[in-house]
């Protein structure tokens, strides 16, 4: 996987190498450098250990070294992972890869470096489990839309003080043939009807400069629609494995069961946006209790799963037009501006978590996760309906049997010694972290038909070689030495999409890690670099 080293990368190396050499304290034992660059710049961090295993941050200053490393990999449009090690003496490792990305843990040893060698395939969405919905008529009314949002016009220029009768500060309206070219032209979006009738009396609102009419959201013109719902969505971490959390979940938005558990969907349209990466959309691929086009929230600050906000788009101008009439609302006349208090949904409901068994227990409908330190009875959350996470530590054991009633899908344990047995063939479970000194075995979760990831790195485990009969694995985090036990254990290099090695490694050892994988696919080959400073 390594070739032969280009002599200019290998000079932007020994100048970030001789940098961080200069920088790290006195008596320092090794200092790193984990980055990513693409097309767009470059980020990353410095970490200096010191003796005794403690770590400062280092300089952050090497922006265009790394974006200048970037440009000669020739890596087109991908990104490109960098990891940089120099140690006392002055010698330094580099590797570079599209492959490569690095997590740095809260402390030095729980690094994590993943090599995606399967970019392509993304873990399983949650959404993708619901049932669609049971009433399959559209929501909204095209007729009463179109009065709601002449009505609101004019009731929102009596309070700015504006003719009532001038709109035409609004876009031209849009003919059908238009709207009609629109949608052709972008096969997958396909617009409720009360959405579409506001187009034929507006193209949006103005866009950034203009009204924002859509609960303090900036109306799109239907052409922006169709070059929102291409673009690329900067926002969404479960786009690729770059800011995947393997312990993400997707939380139920309320009222439940109308939206479907999932970051971003083809059925979700965004029509507005408010400015700071969030947006309305509509939702033409609903859950089983609602209906396609209901209004939801997504966007940069609801990754974790979307709001419901508004049964339709009409349903949305009716929430506004009743607020300002009954005088639910703030203005600034001088500077055109009007905030309405509508009342509906910003944010998910904060209660979905509890840190304690008894107030998950007395929410049982409700609760969606439990992160708790030193309890051992579970047995209070037998029949929680929506319990998709569960984070348990400080105990010495727990009976996790109660958890086989409940439709887990993600599971983090730190106790001083686990049985799985009680989870054998769980439906719905999809990763597990296991932090624990007593020998653990894997069999039970050898059939769990959902489960893709598995985090072992900090586990004493009796039957490593378990995993590689675990079909559905994309994701599985070791050590290097339970990666050499696993591959003598089975005879041949377990290849998931994404493995990930754990702990403090160096560039050098990662590749040759990295090397068991390869498959003749040169597009996820590692490249290392390595040289020596004159100190």
């Amino acid at each position: 996987m390594a070739g032969e080293q280009n002599s200019e990368t290998t000079e932007m190396f020994r100048r970030m190498a001789l940098s961080m050499f200069k920088g790290a304290p006195a008596g320092f034992r090794r200092t790193s450098l984990s980055a990513r660059a693409d097309r767009h710049g470059a980020s990353g961090g410095v970490t200096n250990v010191l003796a005794g295993g403690r770590a400062r941050p280092g300089p952050r200053d090497f922006h265009q070294q790394l974006s200048r490393v970037y440009d000669l990999a020739g890596t087109g449009t991908d990104e490109l992972g960098i990891e940089i090690v120099v140690d006392p003496t002055g010698r330094f490792e580099a590797v570079t890869g599209r492959a490569l990305l690095s997590r740095r843990g809260s402390a030095p040893g729980t690094e994590q470096c993943l090599y995606v060698r399967r970019p392509d395939v993304l873990p399983p969405d949650a959404g993708d489990d619901a049932p669609g919905p049971s009433r399959a008529a559209r929501s909204g009314d095209p007729v009463e839309a179109v009065q709601l949002l002449d009505r609101y016009l004019r009731k929102r220029a009596a309070i700015l003080g504006l003719p009532e009768g001038d709109l035409e500060w609004l876009p031209r309206p849009l003919e059908p043939a238009e709207i009609d070219d629109l949608e052709q032209s972008s096969p997958d979006i396909t617009l409720p009807e009360d959405l579409r009738a506001l187009y034929a009396v507006a193209d949006g609102d103005g866009g950034d400069g203009g009204a924002r009419l859509m609960d303090r959201h900036s109306w799109f013109d239907l052409r922006h629609v169709a070059a929102r719902y291409r673009s690329d969505l900067w926002w969404l971490t479960a786009a690729s494995w770059s800011s995947h959390h393997p312990h993400a979940v997707r939380y139920d938005a309320s009222p439940f069961g109308l939206v479907r558990r999932s970051a971003r969907r083809p059925g979700w349209i965004p029509f507005a946006e408010n400015g700071g990466g969030d947006f309305l959309a509509v939702d033409m691929d609903p859950a089983e209790g609602g209906r396609p086009g209901q209004v939801i929230r997504i966007g940069r600050n609801h990754d974790d799963g979307p709001v419901h906000v508004a049964d339709s788009v009409t349903a949305l101008l009716r929430a506004q037009l009743d607020a300002l009439e009954r005088g639910a609302y703030e203005c600034d006349v001088e500077n055109g501006e009007l905030w309405i208090e509508t009342g509906l949904p910003k944010r998910r409901r904060a209660a979905l978590s509890h840190s304690r068994v008894h107030e998950a227990a007395a929410s049982l409908d409700d609760v969606q996760a439990l992160v708790t330190t030193g309890e051992t009875d579970l047995e209070p959350l037998r029949g929680a309906r929506r319990l998709w996470r569960v984070c348990l530590s400080g105990a010495t054991a727990v009976e996790l049997a109660p958890l086989g009633d409940v439709p887990l899908e993600s599971l983090e344990l730190d106790l001083a010694s686990v049985d799985l047995a009680p989870l054998t063939e769980h439906p719905t479970l999809r990763t597990v972290t296991v932090r624990t000194a007593a020998p653990l075995s894997l069999a039970p979760l050898r059939d769990c038909p959902r489960l893709y990831g598995l985090d072992l790195s900090n586990a004493a485990v009796r039957d490593i070689e378990t995993v590689a009969e675990m079909k559905g694995l994309l994701y599985l985090s070791l050590r290097h030495e339970q990666w050499l036990d696993l591959w003598d254990r089975t005879g041949s290099p377990f290849a998931p999409a994404v493995p990930v090695l754990a702990g403090t490694t160096t560039p050098g050892q990662l590749v040759e890690w990295a090397a068991h994988f390869a498959d003749g696919d040169q597009s996820d080959a590692l490249h290392y670099y390595e040289g020596q400073l004159t100190v």
